[in-house]
């Protein structure tokens, strides 16, 4: 008996070791959890792809997951694989499940409407008792994984409307929450703007739907947070929200969140002070949402330096000691660490005096905290493209406050990195081996201006809500067309509609009154009406949209790299390796890299695995030195984090095909790829 058990244990570990090159033919390898694991690792100990063979890789199945969103369609998520089966999400958050070796679809769930942005899934088990769930807007849906058939008992026949009661705002939640014991656990998106909704994190019962706990990150009056705030301004205030996920410490039972600016973004003037718990990491308990500590990023956030990811559970070595850690990238290109259970950061941090505004009423941060350790460059450097281009952007730039910091004018900032960083919602990925931190960062610069806000009714409303992505004159910015021409493309009724219900990555304003879409689709239709003038007297600025620097192609107006995939020493925060990551399909050949939009996956054997770059490439890369090792262009960019997974002792990795950034094309398709078998 005891031979036999020894023979068992052998087997056992020879199955989980990460040294081992074959996993076992009988073994399936789940990937049950967004990004890998609740730390957020985005790490596989599959083994059997290796620096050797990957470029044997090829096609094992691709499966079209249906009809695309009108308008600009996206589609972000990661899917889930147990037990063999693949769990995944279309464009229009259509749930399915496929076979997850041959692709085969074994059941889909239709949710009606057009769909929304979301980057995954969050999975529940109890016995046989197996739970799909996702958000979906405004909604948590739960499903029977087995059937796909909602489950009755929770909320209204498998949904319960997320949306805070008595509060008319934008909202939609984007990303998945955390699972933890009988806990779902989710912060939201909300608007930019004054019209949001106040930041908080809510932990629901996965049998019911019931809220079981709730932390304000925008505190109310009074709460933890509230003395860093003007007296009053919590009132009006929003934002805080936690739009990008959390991370988890299943053994401490500690939560970890990043948080998102205060709003209105860009002018603060009724919202003086600190801002907390804005622009942190706040790390609570899971069981009960209690309190541990916090770090804040940026005070007062006049930039929308928003936390863009769920930080990454990470260990490293000082003195031989082996520390846990919690790392933070951020949109300004630099990483913060910090030691899980105090708090303590781990990198040297200094502070940064501000700089004083011009505009009335706003009340600057005296100083920021900077981290020592930057995985981009800090300044502005001109292209050296052609001439052509040095004039161009020259010209462009040559109005702009130049200076680190320097708070939002009507004349325009250069700042630099841009809105979506640096690091952005893609997150980074935990290698173990030598307890690196690899991730994908981009270096464009931005024009951030402000402008005084119209007194006219409609123009206000505009301003407020739409300004923001299709600019001051409804001429486009880098997020959002220009509206100029939208009479001839479409009817005032369709135009109503899209407002109220959402396009592509745009999100509907159905929480605004009718008469209030009414007259903001009036203003975008025809600005030159009469408008009805509603100044209080007072002086207030709106944003003139997200600009970006670039040249007379469109072309990132710095000098390179534009995109780049980093290994960062974490004992150290030195940058072991930095390639150029990506190309932008107008100049394909150029190596420059380009933006990026979801994360990578690392295994044991030493790969990491990527899409996000507009060029449409899947990639492949050598931890060692971030030598590309293969690539595969897929039907459209696959602007989401892989998934990684074996059946039956196959390795797999899937990736979705969503495009819808950055110009066509969008996309539905999932791409799963393994090596040959043996008999090929």
């Amino acid at each position: 008996m005891k031979k036999i058990i020894f023979a068992v244990v052998i087997i056992l570990v020879s199955a989980c070791s990460i040294e081992e090159p074959e996993q076992s033919a009988s073994i399936n390898t789940n990937w049950d959890t967004y990004l890998g694991d609740p730390g957020r690792s985005h790490y596989s100990q599959l083994t059997q792809i290796t620096r050797e063979n990957v470029d044997q890789l090829e096609l094992a199945w691709k499966y079209d997951s249906g009809e695309l969103r009108e308008g600009n369609s996206s589609m972000y998520t990661s899917p889930l694989i147990i037990d063999g089966i693949l769990y995944g999400l279309s464009p229009r958050l259509h749930a399915f499940a496929l076979n997850a070796a041959t692709g085969e679809e074994i059941w889909r769930y239709e949710l009606g409407g057009n769909g929304a942005a979301q980057r995954g899934l969050m999975w529940w088990q109890e016995g046989e008792d197996k739970r799909l769930i996702y958000p979906a807007g405004g909604e948590l849906i739960m499903l029977n994984a087995s059937t796909g058939e909602p489950i009755a008992s929770f909320g209204e026949n498998g949904r319960i409307d997320l949306r805070p009661e008595n509060i008319a705002a934008p909202f939609f939640t984007s990303v998945p929450g955390i699972v933890f014991e009988d806990r779902l656990i989710l912060g939201f998106s909300t608007a930019e703007s004054a019209n949001s909704h106040s930041g908080m994190i809510r932990a629901f019962n996965v049998h019911t739907g019931e809220e079981l706990w709730r932390f304000n990150s925008l505190p109310v009056e009074g709460g933890l947070g509230s003395e860093t705030w003007e007296e009053g301004s919590l009132d009006s205030a929003g934002g805080a929200n936690n739009w990008t996920g959390m991370t988890l410490d299943e053994e401490r039972a500690m939560l970890f969140v990043p948080t998102g600016s205060a709003t209105p973004d860009f002018y603060g003037a009724t919202r003086t002070g600190d801002n907390l718990f804005a622009n942190s990491l706040i790390a609570l308990d899971a069981r009960t949402g209690a309190y541990h500590w916090h770090y804040q990023t940026i005070r007062h956030d006049l930039w929308d330096r928003d936390l863009p990811s769920p930080p990454t559970l990470v260990q490293l070595e000082r003195d031989g000691v082996l520390i846990d850690g919690v790392a933070v990238t951020t949109k300004s290109g630099h990483l913060f660490l910090f030691n899980r259970d105090t708090g303590e950061s781990l990198y040297e941090i200094y502070e940064v005096d501000g700089l004083p505004s011009e505009l009335p009423g706003e009340v600057v941060a005296p100083t920021q905290p900077v981290s020592s350790v930057a995985f981009t460059r800090q300044e502005f450097e001109m292209t050296a493209r052609n001439q052509q281009a040095i004039d161009f952007v020259t010209e462009l730039i040559e109005p702009l406050d130049q200076r680190l910091f320097a708070p939002p004018t009507t004349d325009g900032v250069l700042f630099y990195p841009a809105y979506d960083g640096g690091a952005e919602w893609g997150g980074s990925a935990y290698d173990p081996n030598g307890n690196k931190l690899i991730l994908n960062a981009q270096e464009i610069g931005g024009i951030l201006r402000v402008y005084e806000r119209p007194s006219g009714y409609a123009q206000a409303l505009y301003a407020e809500n739409c300004g923001i992505c299709h600019g001051e004159n409804r001429e486009g910015t880098d997020r959002g067309p220009s509206l100029i021409d939208i009479d001839d493309r479409l009817t005032s009724f369709e135009t109503n509609q899209i407002v109220r219900e959402g396009r592509g990555n745009m999100p509907g304003f159905e929480s605004m009154e009718g008469y209030e879409r009414s007259a903001m689709v009036g203003f975008i239709r025809n600005p030159d009406a009469e408008d009805e003038n509603l100044d209080s007297g007072e002086i207030d600025y709106a944003f003139a949209g997200y600009i970006r620097v670039r040249d007379h192609e469109g072309l990132p107006g710095n000098s390179p790299p534009w995109g780049t995939l980093n290994s960062i020493d974490l004992a150290t925060g030195e940058i072991d390796w930095q390639v150029n990551f990506g190309n932008y399909p107008s100049h394909p050949n150029l190596n420059f890299g380009a933006e990026s939009y979801g994360g990578p996956v690392v295994t044991a054997s030493g790969l990491i695995f990527i899409g996000a770059t507009p060029d449409r490439k899947f990639r492949v890369y050598d931890t060692r030195d971030g030598s590309m090792l293969w690539e595969y262009e897929l039907s459209a960019a696959g602007f989401a984090t892989p998934s990684m997974y074996s059946v039956d002792g196959d390795q797999y990795v899937v990736i979705a095909a969503g495009g819808g950034r950055m110009g066509p094309p969008s996309g539905s398709e999932y791409f799963a790829f393994k090596l040959p078998t043996a008999d090929q």
